[in-house]
């Protein structure tokens, strides 16, 4: 499932549809229930008529989550803001944004599970095939990004595009020592496809278990994939400390930058809580 869903998994589901790389969160929070209609659609092959319930599916959800979800956004947002200004983050502090962004996310699987469970229980066995399918296409896709020197490449390149994303714009040396922090990471690509393929075999059975009307058990087995796996923790904790080097080296422009970033951040959230 980019540096604050590292950093602090902050706004997960907008994350989990690629809305974060959007230039406004207006526009990419309004448009969700089509947006997220085409991402799932992309894995399911919906047909016409279950299309159409999905979205009404997504258009309840997104009424709930503006109703309960946005505020706990907002105060994750002053959380951060408030480690941001204390001068030095530690790791304690970046480790209890990510508990709060933990529990905003099981919040909203848990409101999601019995919405999806009638979509994911008139699924055909074909349907259950092609998201299987792409699954295995999207692991081949991310395998072949992360292969040999390109990879290292590209890693840093992602790292610092995903630091802008939440950061706002950042000084010419810190892109360069983020980029380079980013190369130097070891990579052990045999142990992360080995941790990439076990997310999918659980994903595939927390919505089996949607399906057939176990929605704690299915929201519980996702809740794990929220936890690095054992083969991942050493790739997690050499991002871990390569954020806080990052924020904590910010000087005090950047650091402003950041502030006026997570300020409109947090005024676009509040229209959203009043938007029809």
């Amino acid at each position: 499932m980019q540096l604050i869903k590292r950093l602090a998994l902050l706004l997960v589901a907008t994350l989990a549809l690629g809305l974060a790389g959007c230039s406004s969160l207006t526009l990419a929070y309004n448009q969700l229930p089509l947006l997220g209609g085409l991402w799932i659609d992309s894995y399911l092959d919906l047909d016409s008529t279950q299309q159409a319930r999905m979205k009404d599916k997504l258009r309840a959800w997104q009424a709930w989550h503006r109703r309960e979800e946005l505020p706990q956004w907002v105060a994750l947002l002053r959380q951060a803001g408030a480690t941001l200004d204390d001068g030095v983050m530690t790791a304690d502090e970046l480790l209890a944004l990510e508990r709060a962004a933990r529990a905003s996310m099981e919040r909203c699987l848990q409101h999601a599970a019995p919405l999806a469970a009638p979509v994911l229980a008139d699924l055909r066995p074909q349907q259950w095939q092609h998201l299987r399918k792409h699954m295995d296409e999207k692991s081949a896709e991310w395998r072949e990004r992360n292969t040999g020197h390109d990879g290292q490449v590209e890693r840093g390149k992602r790292y610092v595009t995903t630091l802008e994303r939440w950061l706002g714009d950042l000084d010419r040396p810190t892109r360069r020592q983020a980029r380079a922090d980013a190369e130097a990471w070891h990579f052990d690509l045999a142990a992360l496809s080995q941790g990439r393929d076990t997310r999918e075999a659980r994903t595939l059975e927390a919505l089996h278990a949607w399906a057939r009307q176990d929605l704690a058990g299915g929201t519980a087995t996702l809740m794990k994939l929220s936890q690095p796996l054992p083969v991942e923790q050493p790739y997690r904790e050499e991002i871990m400390a390569s954020l806080l080097k990052l924020i904590n080296g910010l000087d005090a422009q950047q650091r402003e930058q950041v502030r006026r970033h997570w300020a409109d951040w947090q005024s676009q959230l509040r229209a959203l809580q009043t938007a029809s």
